[in-house]
């Protein structure tokens, strides 16, 4: 990488696989200006949206400039870089706030062309259901959410929260009978 008037810039001689000797300001500059689209189109690819994907890259980069000394340059740097961003993401995913988020985003309806009646018992339906939800045990709840609210394919999910995809689905399926055990009977197609 050259610099200013042509010059080599002294940190290249060093080699990425030494990054945590560098300076941490020019490391996370690095970071940014080599990897920093990937990492953000990696965020994006799980959480869908760019407001949260921007969160989540600076709670990134403040982990990268924490952990940069743990870097060993056993593996390469990028795919050091795009496991933080991936825990990152599931982290986030995984969070009382997200859900919440999510399911209050899911659950907002139109306005427009309903009454305030039916917007009132729609609301409260939604709102059983949601608390149904919120009480499945938490190994069901989070491939529950994974899939109906992120619409995560089954093997998405299993990549995710490193299992087999058989136990994603065993777990799915016990999961729908609990919520609809809970509903007494009701079912969630409106969820």
């Amino acid at each position: 990488m050259k610099v200013g008037g042509g010059m080599m810039d002294p940190l290249d001689s060093l080699g990425e696989e030494n990054i945590k000797q560098w300076p941490k300001e020019a490391a996370i500059e690095y970071v940014i200006d080599h990897y920093g689209e990937i990492v953000k189109r990696i965020i994006f690819t799980y959480l869908k949206n760019h407001a949260q994907t921007d969160d989540i890259f600076q709670e990134f980069l403040i982990t990268v400039y924490q952990k940069l000394d743990t870097f060993k340059g056993e593996a390469k740097l990028k795919s050091w870089l795009c496991r933080i961003a991936i825990n990152k993401c599931k982290d986030y995913l995984r969070s009382p706030l997200h859900r919440l988020i999510l399911l209050k985003d899911q659950i907002q309806v139109s306005n427009s062309e309903k009454s305030a009646e039916q917007i009132s018992i729609e609301e409260e339906n939604r709102q059983h259901i949601v608390n149904a939800i919120f009480q499945l045990p938490i190994k069901y709840r989070e491939i529950f959410v994974l899939r109906y609210y992120q619409s995560l394919s089954i093997q998405e999910i299993s990549e995710w929260l490193e299992m087999n995809e058989s136990t994603v689905k065993t777990r799915l399926a016990r999961g729908k009978k609990k919520l609809e055990t809970r509903l007494g009977g009701e079912g969630f197609a409106d969820i």
